[in-house]
């Protein structure tokens, strides 16, 4: 019995040691393969990857999905005035250079993006000839004391002190939706 063991060992060897350069050949080739597999592996961003999607509540979650647009997938980019408040003309330059930059980047749901520099952030109030109202930031915004006066009487008119700004006025955030999926930004063929 052991003799026979024996040779079924020897044999392999044989066929390993007689063959070195190929068993050499071979093992590259199974390298370079796996190394090229290894370069087209992408990370999955996909919210649904990351959540158990059998579980009851996301079951639930996912059948009112659209009433529930950009809940989950969120980033939220606090910008912090170091000197004084918000309401200073560099501080907003900061967040309205920030506000754009994020605009920019690949997979950003650009619709659902909020800073005090979206058009969508607006105040409302009530006047004696009726509703009254605009975009938190105007037009007519230039970095004047006179605007940054205009500016936080629009920020304590828009109900958004405790939302996109900090309630103490140091600070307020850049409200990032993230898309659930974009295209490869490597892929050049689209």
């Amino acid at each position: 019995m052991s003799s026979h063991h024996n040779d079924k060992a020897t044999f392999l060897e044989r066929l390993i040691f007689n063959n070195r350069p190929a068993v050499i050949v071979i093992c590259l080739l199974v390298s370079i393969f796996l190394f090229w597999q290894a370069t087209l592996i992408r990370p999955s961003t996909s919210f649904e990857k990351m959540i158990p999607l059998k579980h009851p509540f996301i079951e639930k979650m996912m059948e009112h999905r659209n009433d529930l647009a950009n809940l989950g997938n969120t980033v939220r980019i606090s910008v912090e005035a170091k000197d004084g408040d918000i309401f200073t003309k560099e501080y907003m330059e900061t967040l309205r250079q920030i506000n754009d930059e994020v605009f920019y980047i690949s997979g950003v749901d650009r619709s659902g993006l909020k800073s005090l520099w979206s058009p969508s952030v607006r105040w409302t109030e009530v006047t004696e000839e009726g509703f009254a109202g605009g975009e938190v930031i105007p037009q007519s915004y230039n970095g004047s004391p006179a605007s940054l006066d205009q500016l936080r009487n629009n920020v304590l008119k828009s109900g958004q002190t405790g939302l996109l700004v900090a309630t103490a006025f140091m600070s307020s955030i850049v409200d990032t939706p993230l898309l659930e999926s974009y295209p490869d930004p490597q892929d050049q063929s689209t």
